[in-house]
């Protein structure tokens, strides 16, 4: 069988069959499994980061670029993702990635968004930037939990030209998070990072490396936050992260109208309900409680605990990429864009019984 007709059979699937998050999630992932993955490389020190390996994929044409920024515990090696790997979606769309080591897992002074840090990720875009075939117009940034985080120090350093991050699960506010896990290892990789003494947290080190206490950049790129509304309750970070540093951004940027009230916040966290609920939207098939938008930040949180999902994640960068006039790259970019295209009618029919 070519691969035309097994494309078109992949699309036509896609626009019969009535599992639509499953069916993209198929296609997604068969074609990501047709494609050669990440290599690793040493991208050079630059400013204080120090040199540093990282998985890089180059596209064969100009391209979007996607960086992969590690977990709070993990390092180059691996990518994002509870549905589909990251590195194989965009690698299945002939985009540009890399994923870089930085300072490694956050648990030292030189990791947890110190100024090392921001400079390796800037550093690791420049080494995208040279060595592959990068559209500079189309810098994206995704993160999961303690990538997430790295994701929010990196806008607020203003360091790399970044068009969008997609931040699923966030921390923002390290002295908060510190309160529900003094006690754990995530408690001792956060005293570890600001060299505190003792069994106590340096609170004034702890801010100096969060972002909701980051000065922001003059401007603020698109920014999504997707967030599990039952986080933090078994799992690691609670959503009001994610609400925090959504209201501070609102605030600072004069959308004061649009933060999240108190008696939401308290909805949010006590019930774990949002008053979208009833809508019917979704993503990556789960109900989405609460969606939000402040200038160019935008708050979703759907119903899951601690979890980031690659394939929605891709299909929001793919849609973004098109408003800059820009046609698909690969032959795998085209049928992944008409299978988004046969999903989204299906769901619209199937929205209108």
């Amino acid at each position: 069988m070519s691969v035309t007709m097994l494309a078109a059979g992949l699309v036509l699937g896609a626009a019969a069959y009535p599992r639509v998050g499953s069916i993209e999630t198929m296609i997604q992932s068969r074609w990501s499994d047709w494609r050669s993955v990440a290599v690793t490389v040493t991208v050079p020190a630059a400013g204080h980061g120090a040199a540093q390996a990282a998985r890089f994929v180059a596209a064969d044409r100009p391209a979007p670029l996607v960086v992969d920024l590690h977990q709070w515990g993990e390092t180059y090696a691996g990518s994002l993702g509870n549905d589909v790997r990251l590195d194989r979606l965009v690698a299945a769309r002939g985009w540009n990635y890399i994923r870089p080591n930085l300072a490694g897992p956050n648990n030292t002074p030189a990791a947890c968004c110190s100024e090392g840090v921001t400079d390796a990720v800037k550093a690791a875009v420049d080494y995208a930037i040279a060595h592959g075939r990068v559209d500079r117009r189309a810098i994206y940034v995704v993160g999961i939990s303690g990538g997430a985080y790295t994701a929010l120090c990196t806008l607020h350093s203003g360091k790399v030209p970044v068009r969008r991050y997609i931040a699923w699960v966030p921390i923002a506010d390290l002295e908060s998070w510190y309160d529900h896990h003094a006690f754990d290892h995530y408690g001792q990789d956060i005293r570890q990072c600001t060299a505190s003494s003792g069994k106590g947290l340096d609170v004034a080190a702890a801010r100096r490396r969060s972002p909701l206490y980051m000065p922001l950049p003059a401007q603020i790129p698109a920014v999504h936050l997707y967030h599990g509304i039952r986080d933090g309750m078994v799992t690691s970070v609670s959503p009001d992260q994610s609400v925090t540093w959504f209201n501070r951004v609102a605030l600072a940027t004069g959308h004061d109208t649009d933060i999240v009230s108190d008696a939401t916040r308290l909805s949010i966290l006590d019930r774990r309900v949002g008053p979208d609920q009833a809508t019917g939207r979704s993503v990556a098939g789960r109900r989405i409680h609460f969606d939000r938008r402040a200038g160019t930040v935008q708050l979703t949180l759907f119903e899951g605990d601690h979890e980031g999902f690659m394939v929605p994640t891709m299909d929001e960068l793919a849609r973004d990429y098109r408003t800059l006039g820009a046609a698909p790259s690969s032959l795998p970019d085209r049928v992944l864009d008409a299978a988004e295209k046969g999903t989204d009618r299906l769901r619209r029919a199937l929205d209108a019984l």
